[in-house]
């Protein structure tokens, strides 16, 4: 008689056990499906246990392609269809239909899942984006009126940010990096905006405005490249396919110290002035000094104040990049720009313009929305299912029967692919062309630069406020603005580097004169 070792035959039964189990589940969801009257969809075959699936999704981040790589799947594919990857089986669609059903109409029963919050726990906390349930409705709670039209700073406000980025420019016509300066502006206005003063990282180190120790903007130990190396981790966890716990280098626990000390000096600062022996300070409104009127827990407030952060600086720092680097590659519509924006000096006193009257401008508006549908700040983004349920299309021959989703598994949905739909946008859809905006209007859920339904981006005012206001103000001071990158020119696909945001992989070098 052959007797096994113990390891082999544990493995043995394992494998039994595994196999089983999986073809229990697929028999029960199968028969589920069938009582929901869903359909199967499409399916990209990935090899062994979906192997071929993940490398490429791998090799694409990477590479900087990963945007492209889900479009290209989906022209391969269509709108929906199923992949398996490490096993698990994911859903991927573009359909606007089923992105409303994510957002909104079966918002209950589509969520983050355990799996977003422990995933980003290490850098975020609790807040807006890693819970459900009564702990995100908490935290709406606390952020959602500290984000209205009403709160949106004046021109006064903008421009002191404005000048300082304006000084900091170059002028002499040698090539820069605009992006890098961009966000320097969106760190600076974000602390403004938040904390009631502002880091000032355009015109001197972070460590002269704010008392603690060696937080310089570029250094090793600065916030800035802090918050995107821990960004650029949590997002590695984000796509490990539920093997996020193997993803937790040194290099993310003191990232996330150094992001968690920096918003420390605010938050303990904000809860100070509440005292009952503190002095009173006069000055404008600050977001954190609501917040600590509304609660004295100060881990609570700082986890409140990473998930802003990110909505505040970052999707205005991308933005404002993708504008430069189009408006840097397109003579015709830079032209067409400065003369709008000419006219307007020439209606109104400049000192006197409003946010509204600049937000106005036909073109200067197209342009923006014609940069966020090319080059939306979050390319991607997902939701997992809370029970056994369906998404409305995308099912059978000819897609358009329901489909089934398993509690647990995971539909994401790609607004860098949805945005270049041709059918939607037109054959011209991968082209920077601002006039398309003045020959169709998207239906609801086809444009969707900062998310919808209760989840939308709770600092998509202020992003768009502060981008045209820059982009009028550069204008204004500039004639010429031109396109320094050396090499090919990679158009409306450049690498792109992405972490929970999108930014240009490479510099967005400009001359500006």
């Amino acid at each position: 008689m052959i007797v096994l070792p113990i390891s082999i035959l544990s493995t043995l039964l394992f494998s039994i056990f595994f196999i089983a189990r999986q073809a229990f589940l697929r028999h029960k969801r199968s028969k589920h499906a069938k009582q929901l009257n869903a359909e199967k969809c499409a399916r990209s075959p990935g090899g062994l246990l979906g192997i071929r699936n993940f490398l490429g999704l791998k090799n694409a981040h990477s590479g900087g392609r990963m945007p492209h790589h889900f479009q290209r799947l989906h022209q391969q594919y269509g709108a929906t269809f199923n992949i398996a990857a490490l096993g698990k089986e994911l859903i991927f669609t573009i359909e606007p239909e089923n992105i409303q059903a994510l957002l909104t109409t079966q918002f209950s029963e589509f969520g983050l899942a355990p799996s977003r919050h422990d995933q980003w726990f290490p850098l975020f906390g609790e807040g807006i984006f890693t819970d459900d349930g009564r702990l995100w409705e908490h935290s709406r709670k606390m952020l959602r009126p500290r984000f209205t039209k009403d709160q949106v700073p004046d021109v006064d406000w903008f421009d002191v940010h404005s000048n300082h980025f304006i000084d900091a420019l170059p002028k002499d016509g040698r090539p820069f990096d605009i992006q890098e300066l961009v966000f320097r502006l969106t760190l600076d206005g974000a602390t403004d905006l938040l904390y009631g003063e502002s880091v000032d990282s355009l015109v001197s180190p972070l460590s002269n405005q704010t008392g603690v120790p060696e937080m310089t903007i570029n250094g090793k130990k600065g916030f800035a490249e802090a918050f995107e190396h821990s960004q650029f981790v949590v997002f590695q966890r984000t796509f490990s396919l539920g093997f996020h716990w193997l993803i937790n280098p040194p290099g993310l626990k003191k990232s996330s110290a150094i992001v968690h000390k920096f918003l420390d000096y605010f938050v303990n600062k904000a809860l100070d002035s509440h005292k009952p022996d503190a002095k009173e300070e006069q000055g404008r409104y600050s977001y954190l000094k609501a917040l600590a009127s509304y609660s004295k827990d100060r881990k609570a407030i700082r986890d409140q104040m990473v998930h802003v952060m990110l909505a505040s600086r970052d999707d205005t720092g991308s933005l404002l990049a993708s504008c430069f680097y189009f408006l840097a590659r397109d003579k015709r519509a830079w032209g067409k720009l400065k003369a709008e924006v000419t006219q307007a000096v020439q209606d109104h006193d400049s000192t006197k313009i409003t946010i509204k009257e600049i937000q106005n401008l036909p073109y200067l508006r197209a342009v923006v929305n014609e940069a966020l549908r090319l080059f939306p700040p979050v390319p991607i983004n997902a939701r997992v299912a809370l029970k056994d349920t369906t998404i409305p299309v995308g099912g059978g021959p000819d897609g358009q029967a329901p489909v089934y989703v398993h509690q647990g598994q995971t539909v994401s949905y790609s607004v860098w692919a949805l945005h270049r739909r041709q059918d939607i946008w037109g054959p011209d859809a991968d082209e920077f062309r601002p006039e398309r905006w003045d020959e169709l209007k998207p239906a609801a859920w086809q444009f969707l630069p900062f998310n919808g339904g209760p989840r939308a981006c709770v600092g998509q005012l202020f992003a768009l406020a502060q981008a045209s206001h820059l982009l009028f103000r550069v204008l204004e001071r500039f004639d010429v603005l031109e396109n320094a990158r050396p090499g090919p020119d990679m158009g409306s696909h450049p690498r792109m580097h992405q972490t929970l945001t999108m930014c240009h992989e490479k510099a967005v070098e400009v001359r500006l004169c």
